[in-house]
């Protein structure tokens, strides 16, 4: 393993949630910058303009009588 003498250092029990928060924070970080300073990356995880006008173009569901 490279670098694996770090664990002689820090303790895993402490390492591993420390360097697993970071990557999250990072990217929380990355992810709201994008919601922030783009105006494509919302439409993007809202399904963009075609789910939109699929939602509009579709007539609403009729109940069917048997």
């Amino acid at each position: 393993m490279n670098q694996g003498k770090i664990w002689l250092v820090v303790k895993p029990s402490v390492g591993l949630p420390l360097f697993l928060g970071t990557v999250l924070i990072i990217a929380l970080l990355v992810h709201g910058a994008l919601l922030v300073k783009t105006d494509w990356f919302g439409a993007y995880w809202n399904g963009g303009t075609k789910a939109k006008a699929a939602a509009v173009a579709a007539p609403p569901a009729s109940p069917q009588s048997k």
